[in-house]
């Protein structure tokens, strides 16, 4: 059978595509459907028809798929990408899609969207939380921040999130990341990149207190764009402030019970 009857068989009659990894389904009356149709409908969009709870899984199109040598569609094809690939290279395309989607870099929202439209995402927001326009920065050039603190903020044994800065280095968006989990404060560097762009890069986050010298300083990988929060804690590669560290750390500012945090980002390309 040549590859173009073979795929008339295999492919989704909804949106006819063909997709590498998603599973199949079938109605009662055996019209099947590919499981990102089957998430968007309540019957068989072929004839109204009933889906069985848990659906009936069509095991024999899923083994012809997972063996066949040929071109399948994009898994983000649904969002609007046409690509077309084998296999073998169609993954390391997904992983790239301009289609995919990606968590919003900012921790308070993390809200799925489109890679391709997180610039048009964050320009949407007006809570005043999302992170301005990114600044343009020469690469290996030093970003200083500072966070304005309260007692409070210091004190109480509350989750804390402060809004994302960002800039542009190198043809990429980077994002400081800056939150407290009960008594401990986090803090690590995004890129508007794929987990393989990502690995390119390491960043080092310094935290001094001029008056004390007291001085913490960390170098980790990059975390992609395409990392939630939960998936970042999970690695491990951020830096991590007690509560007593972060206090040794910590200036005086103007004002009664105003503290600031001076914060110091460089990224770079792994091995220059």
């Amino acid at each position: 059978m040549d590859e173009t009857k073979l795929r008339s068989h295999l492919e989704c009659p909804v949106c006819t595509c063909l997709p590498h990894n998603a599973k199949f389904f079938s109605c009662k009356n055996g019209h099947q459907i590919c499981q990102h149709c089957y998430d968007k409908v309540k019957n068989c969009p072929q004839g109204r028809c009933q889906y069985s709870s848990p659906p009936t899984r069509e095991l024999v199109i899923e083994k012809m798929i997972s063996e066949a040598d040929m071109k399948f569609n994009c898994e983000n094809a649904g969002r609007g990408c046409h690509v077309e690939l084998i296999r073998e290279i169609l993954i390391h395309h997904e992983s790239e899609c301009l289609s995919r989607l990606v968590p919003c870099p900012e921790t308070d929202c993390q809200r799925l969207v489109v890679f391709s439209k997180l610039e048009d995402h964050r320009l949407r927001e007006d809570d005043g939380e999302h992170s301005e326009s990114p600044v343009p920065h020469i690469e290996g050039e030093e970003h200083s921040f500072q966070i304005s603190l309260s007692n409070e903020d210091i004190a109480n044994v509350q989750d804390l999130i402060y809004a994302n800065r960002s800039w542009t280095e190198g043809g990429f968006c980077f994002y400081r990341i800056v939150l407290k989990k009960t008594n401990f404060w986090y803090s690590w560097v995004t890129i508007e990149a794929s987990p393989q762009r990502a690995a390119m890069w390491k960043y080092t986050v310094k935290v001094e207190n001029k008056v004390t010298g007291a001085l913490v300083e960390v170098t980790g990988p990059v975390m992609p764009v395409d990392w939630t929060v939960k998936k970042v804690m999970e690695s491990g590669f951020y830096l991590t402030l007690t509560s007593a560290v972060f206090e040794s750390l910590v200036e005086e500012d103007t004002g009664d019970d105003e503290y600031k945090l001076p914060l110091v980002y460089t990224v770079k390309k792994i091995g220059s």
